[in-house]
């Protein structure tokens, strides 16, 4: 059963013992990718390299491509490592708080994720925030970028029932479904 109540125990969101589970699980998943990416690259750079010989020189171009190629993955990688750093910094800065509401921001687009709003409320029944920066008047943060480390453009219906958010309205945080698992990184617009 997922808790829609973040633990009130932590003074910051990384020291849940749920949150720091899912947030090593990226940060491995993340790494994993960035090594292999980098040793196939290191591979397919070192065949061209030592590729001579005028007989192979279709094969040289062919390893000569797929280095090419694998620059984009090995890219990819790296920004999601960046993504699981900036992650890994405001989960050690704020504690967990539960917000009723998360929607996709409708007409508004944005490279490199998603557009969200997120509702915080009052903290009248200890379940909703009291973190009211940048928040209208009708309760929905501004427009915000949110971005999950390996799929930017991931949208967990989950969210639009509840949420916990770790950050605050104006500089954004991060955003996971109840429970603190499916880390993504919420940025302002």
């Amino acid at each position: 059963m997922l808790e829609s109540v973040p633990p009130s125990t932590v003074s910051r969101a990384i020291d849940d013992p749920r949150t720091q589970s899912a947030h090593l699980a990226t940060w491995r998943r993340g790494l994993i990718r960035l090594v292999t990416w980098t040793v196939v690259w290191a591979l397919l750079t070192l065949a061209v390299i030592l590729i001579n010989d005028r007989d192979l020189e279709t094969v040289r171009a062919v390893f000569l491509l797929l280095m090419f190629v694998s620059l984009r993955p090995l890219a990819l990688s790296a920004i999601a490592m960046q993504t699981v750093r900036s992650i890994d910094m405001a989960l050690g800065k704020h504690p967990w708080q539960y917000c009723p509401a998360v929607r996709r921001a409708q007409g508004v687009k944005m490279s490199g994720g998603i557009t969200v709003q997120i509702k915080l409320g009052d903290g009248e029944d200890g379940r909703t925030s009291v973190l009211k920066t940048g928040v209208g008047e009708d309760g929905w943060s501004p427009v915000m970028k949110a971005r999950a480390p390996f799929r930017w453009r991931r949208w967990t219906k989950e969210l639009e029932s509840g949420a916990w958010f770790a950050g605050d309205a104006k500089s954004g945080g991060v955003l996971a479904p109840p429970g603190g698992k499916a880390l993504t990184l919420v940025t302002p617009k």
